[in-house]
C-alpha cells in the first residue's frame, strides 16, 4: 500500500486506531471465509486419515481372498538328522515315507602338494572352457584368486591353503552336472596331479557363421549320438548356426556333452567324460554334416585334462525312486532337505495347520472391527457448532493450551453423519451378513456357520449387541473345529468369486469385501483427494480453489477500501493543517 500514513498531529485524532476499527468490521466476510477454508481442510484430513484404514483393511481382504493363506500345513519328520520337511500349498494331508540313498555333491577336486611359492612358467589353464592366464611369478594365491574371478562363468570356485600347500576345488552347484574340468599343456605340473590325454574334444571348420540361415537345409536335422542315445535338432527355414547350437545344448544338458562356436569360428564339440562316445555323422541328415564342416571332423583336443563331476541326489518317497541335482527338492508338495545318507526310513506327516489359519481370519475380523469402530466413531462424533475457526486476532488473545483446547472442539464432528460413511458401513454390514449362493447343498454359506457374528451366545454369557454397531465376535472353539474338519469349505467361505460384476451373491467374504473397500476408497479420493492430488481433481479441493477466489477479490476490495480510508482522512488533515496555519497567521497580523 502506498498511502502515507498519517499521525494525526494538526487534529489530534488517531487515525489508526480509527482505520483499524473501521476496516475490522468490514473484514468480518472475509474471516467466515477463511473459517469456511479452514473447515474444508479439516474435512479433508478427517476423509484422508478413514481412508488410510479403508486402504489397509483392503489391502488385508485382498490377501483373503488368496488361497495360499488357507493351505497352510504343519509337517513332520521323525528323524530331522536324515531330513527335515517343509510342507507348501500344494501339500496333501497324509503319511509318507522316505529313505535318502544318496546325497547330492558338488565335484570336487584338490591338488598336490605345491612346492615353491609361485606358480614357476608362464601357460594358460582352461577352467570349464575359460582360459586363464597364469604368469610365472604368480604365487599359487594369485592363481586361486584368477581361477575364482572368473567363477560366474565356470562354476567352479578354489581355495589355497599355503599351511597345507594344497589348493582345493569345487563346483558351485551340486548335481551330476556340475563338474571341474581343468586343461592344459601344464595343468598336471602346476597341480600336481596325474592327467590325462584322451581326446574329449571333436572340432570341424564351420562353413556357415551363425548369423547365416541353414535355409537350404529346413526339413532336416542334426543328431548326436551320446553313448548310444540319440539326441536331435530338426531345422527349419529360419535357422541359423547359433540356433542349432542352442537347441542342441538344451537337448544335452543332462550327457556332460555341450556344443559352441570358438573364437575362429570352430564348431567345437566337448565331451568332457571321456568314458562316453560320441557320433555325429552317422545320424544327421545328409548334406547338415557336411555345411558344418564335420565330414572329416576328427578328434583334436589331447591337451592333458583333469575332469571330476558331481552326483545327484537319490532317495526312495513312499518306495518310488526319485534322483535330483540338490539336496533340497520337492515331492508331492513338499520341501524336503536330505541330511544324511543311509537305509533309515523316515516317516513324514503332514495336517492342516489350524492355528495359522485360524490366526489369519482372526487378524481380518480385527482389522473390520477396527475400521467399522473409526468409522462409527467419525459418524458419532459430536460437532460443537459455537467453536469455530479462530482467527488470527483471535489466536493472539489467547495462549498455546487455549488455542489447542479450542481447535480440538472446533475439528470434533466434520464426518458427523456423513452419508458417503454412511452407505459405506451399511454395504460392509450386507457383504458380511449375506449368505453366498453358488455353493453345494449343506456347504458353509455364511459366517456364522464358522462361528463369527455380531452377537454370539455361550451358556449365560453373551456378547455383542446393537450399541457395538455391527462389531463381530468370534467363536474360537466353533472356528477352529469347522478349520480342522472343512478346511476346503472355510477357504470357499472367503475367497469364492463368480466372476459376476452385478451382483455380490456369489462371491466370498473377503471378495465381498475387498469390492466394496475398493469403491468406498475410491468414493472418498473423489471427495477429498489423496496427499498427492491436485486440488481441481476432487471435490473438496474444488471447493477450496473457490474459496481462495472469493478471499483474494474480497481481499482486494478490502485493501482498496482501507487505502481509500487513508486518502481521505490525509486530505482532512492536509486541509486542518492549512486552517491552522491561516489562523496563526490571522492571529500574528491581530497581534501586531
Amino acid at each position: 500500500m502506498s498511502t502515507l500514513r498519517i499521525t494525526g498531529l494538526a487534529s489530534g485524532i488517531d487515525y489508526e486506531s480509527m482505520i483499524a476499527k473501521m476496516m475490522d468490521a468490514q473484514r468480518v466476510p472475509l474471516d467466515k471465509l477463511n473459517q469456511k477454508k479452514q473447515l474444508n481442510q479439516w474435512k479433508q484430513d478427517d476423509y484422508r486419515a478413514i481412508n488410510n484404514k479403508i486402504l489397509d483393511f483392503k489391502n488385508a481382504a485382498f490377501d483373503m481372498k488368496l488361497q495360499s493363506g488357507y493351505l497352510t500345513k504343519t509337517t513332520s519328520s521323525s528323524n530331522t538328522n536324515v531330513a527335515t520337511v517343509t510342507g507348501t500349498a500344494t501339500a496333501i494331508e497324509g503319511s509318507y515315507t522316505l529313505q535318502v540313498q544318496q546325497l547330492a555333491k558338488a565335484a570336487t577336486l584338490k591338488s598336490g602338494t605345491l612346492t615353491g611359492t609361485t606358480v614357476g612358467k608362464d601357460t594358460t589353464i582352461s577352467v570349464n572352457g575359460v582360459n586363464v592366464e597364469v604368469k610365472s611369478a604368480d604365487t599359487y594365491q594369485d592363481l586361486a584368486n584368477k581361477i575364482n574371478a572368473e567363477s560366474v562363468k565356470t562354476g567352479v570356485k578354489v581355495a589355497y591353503d599355503s599351511t597345507l600347500k594344497t589348493m582345493f576345488f569345487s563346483s558351485t552347484k551340486t548335481g551330476a552336472n556340475s563338474d571341474i574340468d581343468l586343461r592344459g599343456a601344464d595343468v598336471g605340473t602346476i597341480l600336481g596331479l596325474t592327467t590325462s590325454t584322451t581326446a574329449a574334444t571333436t572340432t570341424g571348420n564351420v562353413k556357415l557363421e551363425s548369423t547365416t540361415s541353414l535355409a537350404s537345409f529346413a526339413g532336416k536335422a542334426f543328431s548326436l549320438k551320446v553313448g548310444g542315445q540319440e539326441y536331435k535338432v530338426d531345422l527349419t527355414a529360419n535357422s541359423t548356426v547359433g540356433d542349432l547350437v542352442s537347441k542342441m545344448n538344451d537337448s544335452l544338458k543332462n550327457t556332460g556333452v555341450s556344443l559352441s562356436l570358438n573364437s575362429t569360428g570352430n564348431l567345437v564339440i566337448d565331451n568332457p567324460d571321456n568314458t562316453k562316445t560320441i557320433d555325429f555323422t552317422t545320424v544327421s541328415d545328409a548334406g547338415v554334416v557336411g555345411a558344418l564342416g564335420l565330414t572329416s571332423a576328427t578328434p583334436t583336443n589331447t591337451a592333458p585334462s583333469i575332469y571330476k563331476q558331481g552326483q545327484n541326489a537319490k532317495v526312495l518317497f513312499n518306495g518310488v525312486a526319485g534322483e535330483y541335482d540338490s539336496n533340497t527338492f520337492t515331492i508331492a508338495g513338499l520341501s524336503i532337505t536330505a541330511k544324511a545318507e543311509g537305509s533309515d526310513v523316515t516317516n513324514i506327516g503332514v495336517t492342516q495347520n489350524v492355528d495359522s489359519v485360524f490366526n489369519t481370519i482372526k487378524s481380518f475380523v480385527d482389522k473390520y472391527n477396527d475400521l467399522i469402530g473409526s468409522i462409527n466413531s467419525e459418524l458419532t462424533e459430536e460437532k460443537y457448532r459455537d467453536y469455530t475457526p479462530l482467527t488470527d486476532a483471535q489466536k493472539k488473545e489467547m495462549t498455546d493450551d487455549q488455542i489447542t483446547q479450542w481447535e480440538a472442539k472446533a475439528k470434533s464432528g466434520m464426518l458427523a453423519n456423513d452419508s458417503v460413511l454412511t452407505s459405506s458401513l451399511y454395504s460392509m454390514r450386507q457383504a458380511l451378513s449375506s449368505s453366498i449362493s453358488g455353493l453345494a447343498s449343506g456347504q458353509l454359506k455364511s459366517l456364522s456357520d464358522i462361528g463369527i457374528s455380531s452377537s454370539l451366545i455361550s451358556g449365560t454369557s453373551v456378547s455383542g449387541s446393537y450399541l457395538d454397531k455391527g462389531k463381530l465376535y468370534i467363536d474360537e472353539t466353533k472356528l477352529k473345529q469347522m478349520i480342522s474338519e472343512k478346511p476346503d469349505e472355510v477357504m470357499a467361505l472367503f475367497t469364492s468369486d463368480d466372476k459376476n460384476s452385478t451382483s455380490t451373491a456369489g462371491d466370498g467374504v473377503a471378495t465381498r469385501l475387498y469390492n466394496q473397500a475398493s469403491a468406498i476408497f475410491s468414493q472418498i479420493v473423489d471427495k477429498a483427494g489423496t496427499s498427492t492430488s491436485v486440488k481441481n481433481t476432487f471435490i473438496l479441493g474444488k471447493e477450496s480453489l473457490d474459496l481462495d477466489t472469493q478471499i483474494s477479490r474480497l481481499q482486494t476490495r478490502l485493501d482498496d477500501m482501507e487505502t481509500r480510508y487513508y486518502n481521505q482522512f490525509t486530505q482532512m488533515e492536509t486541509y486542518i493543517s492549512q486552517m491552522n496555519s491561516r489562523s496563526s497567521s490571522l492571529a500574528s497580523l491581530l497581534g501586531s
